[in-house]
């Protein structure tokens, strides 16, 4: 690949992850239902979107970011802890897509996209709330069932949209028509 290939891939990329960094600070703070503690929304579908298209750094930038400018933006002061959980979210959900030794491309996603959720909401993020807010384990606990549903719920639409040979192809700097 040639300097000025190299230089084309990169600024596509960066461009992909701020759409993607903007995309779920919408998703997080405007299409977002709220009960306190428990927060549903779709917020990490662009971060693991980022993380199987262009590899954990970028999941886990994607997440870092969005979390700092959402909380800016919503008048939130940042706390460190809750920003590298919806990082993590990024990074453990593209490790498991590149890693897991499964032969399916479904069992890689569903197991990526769980481990970041793992870490990032249900460890880190909890934690977070924890020690920093004085959230009860027992409360906590009620984050489990809502994280497995949002994982669910992004293994299906991650999947959609992976099946979209047009945003792939533009992901990859490509034409999104099919050469015949």
């Amino acid at each position: 690949m040639d300097f000025k290939s190299q230089k084309s891939a990169s600024l596509r990329t960066l461009t992909f992850c701020a759409l993607l960094v903007a995309m779920s600070v919408v998703f997080s703070r405007v299409l977002s239902i709220s009960t306190g503690f428990l927060r549903f929304n779709l917020g990490s579908l662009p971060v693991v979107l980022a993380a199987v298209l262009f590899g954990p750094g970028a999941g886990f930038a994607v997440g870092a970011l969005a979390d700092v400018i959402g909380g800016v933006l919503a008048g939130y002061a940042v706390n460190p802890l809750i920003t590298v959980g919806a990082g993590a979210v990024g990074f453990f959900a593209g490790w498991g897509w590149r890693r897991l030794p499964a032969r399916s491309e479904g069992v890689r996603l569903a197991g990526g996209i769980l481990l970041g959720h793992m870490v990032g909401s249900m460890v880190l993020n909890s934690l977070a709330l924890h020690l920093f807010y004085g959230y009860a384990w027992a409360v906590l606990a009620a984050r489990i069932p809502n994280a497995v549903i949002l994982a669910g719920a992004e293994f299906v639409l991650v999947r959609a949209l992976l099946a979209n040979h047009a945003l792939m192809a533009a992901a990859r700097g490509r034409s999104g028509r099919r050469s015949q």
